[in-house]
């Protein structure tokens, strides 16, 4: 876990993730530089307020400066669609530490997580989760996407029971230590290939969530996602529950319309 008071980290990208994770360094006591490659007007008032946090802005660097980098102890991306940027190979080539702004939330969270990823209905499956938590009396919260960044939930995190996670494959690829009670993912279908080449990689980014679980944490996993993790050599640490639309053999599966479980003690219709 990275100690941040009193470390010089250069932010990438300032996008609505890239403000929060600005502001959760700041408020830490990072001394932040942070740096973008757009420069409009829009982009200026919404960092105006991170200057006054005291980070140090810059708009409309594409090309990394030398004086920039002087002194940085960590590297924290925010952008949308990790690219291999200017910035980013420069901290590479620096052997700087380079972490992404859903593992700069994570470690700072004082609460259980349940993150939930796949090519499909992450977004929607997080919240359904979130509502039936809630419908049980369980203080939640949904982040990670755009519009609700993780860093903006972890000074609430410590009143939480859980904070469920919506995830995408670029978030995953910048992970250290990212370790969900509950890992949800719903399938893997092609998709970036023009980041990721081949289908291969991609499945290694999704494969992320579940490198740091532990033996009593669970993966909750669609069958014929597993079989494609499996197929690379990928083993999973935690308790698995397979689940499937067509797959008879999958623990939770449907038949007739109906959900039917073969998980031990909750056989039969659900």
């Amino acid at each position: 876990v990275f100690k941040l008071k009193g470390k010089r980290v250069l932010l990438i990208g300032l996008g609505s993730r890239g403000r929060s994770a600005c502001r959760l360094l700041c408020s830490s006591g990072a001394s932040v530089v942070a740096v973008d490659r757009k420069d409009n007007k829009q982009l200026q008032r919404e960092t105006k307020p991170l200057t006054k946090l005291g980070a140090e802005v810059h708009l409309g660097l594409a090309k990394p400066l030398a004086k920039l980098l002087d002194g940085v102890e960590l590297g924290v991306i925010s952008v949308g669609g990790i690219r291999e940027t200017a910035w980013v190979s420069a901290l590479r080539k620096l052997d700087i530490s380079l972490i992404g702004e859903l593992e700069l939330g994570f470690q700072q969270l004082r609460c259980l997580n349940i993150a939930v990823t796949g090519t499909n209905g992450k977004t929607s499956t997080a919240k359904l989760i979130e509502r039936v938590l809630s419908g049980t009396q369980r203080e939640t919260r949904l982040a990670g996407k755009v519009d609700c960044p993780i860093c903006d939930a972890v000074d609430d995190s410590k009143e939480l029971d859980y904070l469920i996670l919506a995830v995408n494959s670029f978030q995953l690829e910048l992970t250290q230590f990212l370790s969900p009670t509950v890992a949800v993912l719903t399938n893997i279908a092609s998709d970036h290939m023009d980041h990721y080449g081949n289908m291969v990689e991609y499945v290694k980014a999704k494969s992320r969530m579940f490198a740091n679980q532990q033996p009593f944490d669970w993966a909750i996993i669609q069958s014929e996602a597993l079989a494609q993790i499996r197929s690379l050599g990928v083993e999973i640490p935690s308790k698995i529950i397979t689940f499937s639309s067509s797959n008879r053999r999958a623990d939770i599966s449907l038949d007739r319309g109906l959900i039917v479980s073969r998980v031990p003690g909750w056989e039969g219709p659900l």
